[in-house]
């Protein structure tokens, strides 16, 4: 049984092939690559035997001006062996951005997606101030970047087929923006977080502890106004806000079962129960493990990547 075998379902573990296993560079050429358009997502984790000097992936700089403020960040871009123009994926991280998601990143990057990675305003070297308020506004500018013609042509973005994909407050803050762009093709937000619950149930003191002790490293003017930012918007900012309008897309909800940091049934579920009613286009996935999903890994981008794959299909 190999990992590209389409057995992601909870308790399902994929494993690879012996031949694989402990000597990656004997990955033989894989029959899903090619000139081919579709994504697979079975090549999540398998590689061409070896790069070509003009093929090869690449990983591209960035630096998109938001809200006035430089922001930073990188583009991944697949094996041209692999024909474009690809879906592309727009990567929003957390708070304040430890789990990076780099391996679901190259895990898609090698499925045949270019993906996208910028880090927020006051977050990891980017200018400007960090600011609830501004990860939406951010991921916005991001977004209309990559879906300007000149820009697709450039990195070989298939501008039809963009998808946001955030994990615990950057699965907000896709949530949020993509109601606010009608062009995607889907979202996908794992182990969300809801800024909105958590002032409805009483988290607040959680909230504030968050922002003051994980938020030192970024650039913020005190863990009290970004707490006061979260408590004057936090309607605007909660993801049952404007819910109706994420009917108009794709939507992929990925829970952690034992996640104490965004609790699914008050974070995750009442979302998907207001989008279900409302006949939105909803695939709602559980996997048993913790907030980060750190031993799941795998499983994670096997959802995303299969969903993915599903949509554009």
């Amino acid at each position: 049984m190999g990992p590209g075998d389409g057995s992601w379902d909870q308790g399902t573990v994929p494993r690879f092939p012996k031949s694989l296993v402990g000597n990656p560079r004997t990955v033989p050429p894989v029959p899903g690559f090619g000139k081919e358009k579709e994504l697979k997502a079975k090549n999540a984790f398998v590689e061409f035997e070896y790069d070509e000097e003009n093929t090869c992936p690449e990983i591209f700089e960035l630096n998109i001006v938001s809200g006035g403020c430089h922001i930073y960040g990188y583009l991944l871009a697949p094996d041209k062996r692999i024909e474009g123009p690809y879906p592309t994926v727009i990567m929003s991280h957390g708070f304040p951005g430890y789990t990076t998601n780099n391996d679901l990143e190259l895990s898609l990057m090698r499925m045949g997606c270019v993906v996208i990675h910028m880090n927020h305003r006051g977050a990891w070297g980017s200018d400007g101030d960090y600011l609830f308020t501004n990860l939406k506004d951010d991921l916005i500018s991001i977004t209309k970047w990559a879906h300007n013609p000149a820009i697709a042509d450039q990195y070989g973005i298939d501008a039809d087929n963009i998808f946001l994909v955030g994990h615990s407050m950057g699965g907000q803050t896709v949530l949020n923006a993509a109601k606010d762009l009608p062009f995607i093709k889907g979202v996908a937000a794992m182990a969300a977080y809801d800024i909105g619950a958590a002032f409805r149930y009483k988290m607040e003191k959680d909230l504030f502890l968050m922002i003051e002790t994980e938020g030192q490293c970024l650039k913020m003017t005190s863990a009290s106004d970004v707490f006061e930012n979260a408590l004057i918007n936090q309607q605007e900012l909660s993801v049952l806000n404007r819910y109706e309008k994420l009917t108009e897309h794709n939507v992929l909800l990925v829970e952690a079962t034992m996640d104490t940091i965004t609790p699914p049934d008050i974070m995750l579920k009442p979302l998907a129960d207001m989008l279900k009613k409302a006949g939105a286009s909803i695939s709602y996935r559980s996997i048993r493990s913790n907030h980060s999903f750190v031993g799941q890994r795998m499983k994670l981008a096997g959802i995303v990547g299969e969903w993915m794959e599903a949509v554009i299909k």
